[in-house]
């Protein structure tokens, strides 16, 4: 008997404790240093603990601990405080700094939404042509370049026609395929381009295939690293950010640590300034000094070059002259926010190249460069090395660099012809004093060994040149500018440049100079407008007098089909002129048009066959839709937002516009649409009436049988109907007046809205 009052009490006690494995889930109201993080957070109560999934506490403002899995206890974090209010569902906590995330405050400019738009087909005919009379012969030279796009890349071949009555020549410059793969920030090309490569190595021409990083793809993309800063507030106030002075970045706060990452400096260095403000007006300035240079990228950052290909020799005087194979890869990592490794390498059947450098961040010194280069060709070995640095602020920079290669360095270039690599040492200092102007020094020593190939010898050649340069803005928008050199070893002689210019009326230029080099001097005065814009007509006046006596007189017509010009020069034996003209001609949708030179993509107007309505590109006037209803805008930026609108005005009143607005982000040189849909609308103004020919009463309904549009009646029995039938009728509903019927014809009256009747309702 006891053992079974024993067992009875023991299963009663089981039964009545809660099991360890439940918990019970609440819904909690979360306080986080006095700051509501969330209103209703799912928090499990297990034992005492309050255990919230870690991957849920970035929401709530807090750091994860540990490998940021498994459930976290609210009531245990480390250096913290909790206290759980039952009866009002809530959790306060009081955590330090270092437990909480800082709230952002960003300054990352507004990234174009799309991945650039898909191309049309279109093709694009680049010239400038240009004929000279000098000397009683004329010679005439075209440079054309062709350009296909709308598959899966751009098709480009370029050729230089000369024609004269002693030459007649035609040679090809570059054909190539490319294509950018937006995702990967780089861009393939297949056929003739020119290879990757550093400061301490040479690029070559090859042709073959290419695959390179292209950051140009994303313009929004900083590639080196910019400073940021951290702090914290104990109560809500306003921050503001200056960099150099100038005011950059604004946000407001909340209680707890924050941080601005990445903020829009210029290379070289300089200071930040963080101003906090609280609600009481009280306001403390911190100044942090930093130093960023564009020759270092960001950490994690990578930027590849690779090649292979036939190296190509005498462009631009031969079509098709291919060497030998060669492979080139050229590698650099950002390491991180100090330092910067790249690697090349370069071969062929005759030659093995290779080496390394480093961009080394110096606190707020400057950039130290080195690079170490060795080289194997026809079994002859060399080296070189390379040692720089570079150091930029508002009031001074220097730098200096040294690259050394001995008689045994060879690299592609010089196995193809070119001179071998030699020695260059350059320095220089600059001083922007404040109301003085800008004071500048450059020495630079170079030597470079020129082989020859019918003596199978390599002679060396060396300059040494020290220069020094001043300038400074003066009154009235005036500039001046002073320069001599001097040259140590003869080969070019010395020489002083002292120059004056000032603006001008409406975009003109006024400067005179006076120069003398190499035994020589002349005096120059000039007068100079560019043609900058479409309608603009550019002009330019010379006179120059002294070993060399020229006059000169230009004009440059740039119009919405091309630039177009004219010079005339008069000399002591004679006077020679030249008359150019540059610009493109486009098929684009079955239609031709003629514009200036397209470098990027470009973009058709579409109004619908709407003619004369205004297009406006970032708020300037391009021109009118031709009777077409077409404008063709050659300058958009490629993977950037270009605003185009039209003019609302010029629509007709029966047309409804879809948007007056567009936002295109066009991809690599691409042909892109820009279609302003519009709808004719078949609306007029109905004037109805009674039986009595008196107007029906204001507020009632009028309702279109066939379609079921619906509107309200205004004074004099006016009703507004915007899509008519030839044939139609309406019904009006009146409040104490029985219904009635109308039917009427109707009759659209382009850019019009027409009144019909007074119409007898029955």
């Amino acid at each position: 008997m006891s053992t079974l009052v024993y067992r009875y009490l023991l299963l009663t006690l089981v039964m009545a404790s809660p099991l360890t494995a439940d918990a019970d889930p609440l819904l909690l109201e979360v306080i986080v240093n006095g700051q509501l993080r969330a209103s209703a957070q799912e928090v499990e109560e297990q034992q005492g603990r309050l255990l919230v999934p870690a991957e849920q506490l970035p929401a709530l403002g807090i750091r994860q601990p540990g490998d940021g899995s498994g459930d976290v206890d609210l009531a245990s974090l480390a250096g913290g405080h909790c206290r759980f209010d039952r009866a009002r569902q809530r959790i306060s906590l009081q955590l330090p700094d270092a437990d909480l995330i800082p709230q952002p405050l960003r300054h990352d400019p507004p990234r174009p939404k799309g991945a650039g738009l898909k191309s049309d087909w279109a093709s694009v005919l680049n010239y400038d042509t240009q004929y000279t009379r000098a000397d009683g012969q004329g010679t005439a030279s075209t440079l054309a370049s062709l350009r296909l796009l709308g598959g899966p890349g751009v098709f480009e071949t370029s050729s230089l026609q000369t024609r004269s009555s002693t030459l007649d020549s035609t040679v090809r410059l570059d054909t190539t395929w490319s294509r950018a793969d937006l995702e990967h920030l780089r861009s393939w090309k297949i056929g003739d381009f020119v290879s990757g490569g550093f400061s301490w190595t040479r690029p070559v021409r090859l042709a073959g295939v290419q695959v390179a990083s292209n950051f140009g793809l994303r313009p929004d993309l900083v590639t080196y690293p910019r400073p940021g800063i951290s702090s914290s507030v104990a109560v809500p106030s306003s921050v503001d950010i200056y960099v150099n002075g100038l005011h950059q970045l604004s946000g407001q706060v909340q209680p707890g640590p924050f941080e601005a990452s990445q903020i829009p400096v210029a290379s070289g260095s300089g200071d930040i300034a963080v101003v906090v403000k609280d609600a009481s007006g009280r306001q403390t300035t911190q100044t942090l000094p930093f130093y960023t240079s564009s020759l270092l990228l960001s950490p994690g950052l990578d930027s590849l070059s690779l090649e292979a290909g036939s190296v190509r020799k005498h462009y631009a005087s031969q079509s098709a002259d291919y060497a030998q194979g060669a492979v080139s890869l050229s590698w650099r990592h950002g390491a991180s926010d100090r330092l910067t490794w790249e690697t090349h390498a370069e071969a062929s059947d005759t030659l093995a190249m290779g080496g390394a450098g480093a961009d080394w961040l110096l606190g707020q010194v400057g950039v130290l460069n080195l690079s170490l280069a060795a080289s194997q060709y026809q079994g002859q070995a060399g080296r070189q090395y390379g040692i720089g640095f570079s150091h930029a602020s508002r009031v001074f920079n220097a730098g200096f660099s040294l690259l050394r290669a001995d008689h045994g360095f060879n690299d592609l270039a010089s196995a193809n012809g070119d001179d071998r690599p030699g020695n260059s040492l350059r320095a220089n200092l600059g001083w922007s004093l404040p109301g003085l102007g800008s004071l500048g020094v450059v020495f630079t020593r170079k030597r470079v060994n020129l082989y020859d190939d019918y003596a199978l010898t390599s002679t060396s050649v060396q300059t040494t040149v020290l220069s020094v340069s001043w300038s400074r803005p003066l009154a009235w928008g005036a500039y001046g500018s002073i320069t001599a050199l001097h040259d140590y070893t003869g080969t070019t002689g010395n020489g002083l440049f002292i120059g004056l210019s000032m603006p001008f009326g409406e975009g003109a230029t006024l400067s005179a100079s006076s120069n003398q080099s190499a035994g020589a001097s002349y005096q120059t005065v000039q007068a100079e407008r560019p043609a900058v814009e479409r309608g603009d007509l550019g002009w330019r006046v010379s006179h120059a007098e002294g070993d060399l006596n020229r006059d000169d007189l230009a004009l440059n017509d740039k119009t919405p089909s091309g630039l177009v010009g004219a010079e005339t020069e008069r000399t002591d034996s004679g006077t020679d002129w030249r008359v150019s003209a540059q610009g493109a001609v486009t098929l684009l949708g079955g239609h031709l048009f003629a514009s200036n030179t397209i470098d990027d993509a470009f973009a058709l107007v579409d109004t619908d066959g709407l003619a004369n309505v205004r297009v406006r590109q970032e708020n300037r006037d391009l021109g009118r839709t031709d009777r077409n209803g077409l404008l063709f805008v050659d300058e958009l930026r490629a993977y950037q937002d270009n605003h185009l609108s039209i003019d609302p005005g010029d629509v007709p009143l029966d047309v409804q516009l879809g948007t007056d607005q567009l936002h295109l982000v066009p991809g690599d040189r691409s042909a892109v649409r820009a279609h302003f849909a519009i709808q004719r609308s078949h609306s007029a103004t109905l004037h109805l009436v009674d039986t009595r020919h008196h107007a029906l009463p204001v507020g009632a309904t009028a309702t279109l049988v066939d379609s079921g549009e619906q509107t309200m009646l205004g004074y004099d029995g006016e009703a507004f109907f915007q899509q008519l039938g030839p044939h139609d009728q309406v019904r009006v509903e009146a409040k104490g007046r029985p219904a009635c019927t109308v039917h009427f014809d109707y009759h659209a009256e382009p850019g019009a809205i027409p009144d019909i009747g007074p119409l007898v309702c029955h």
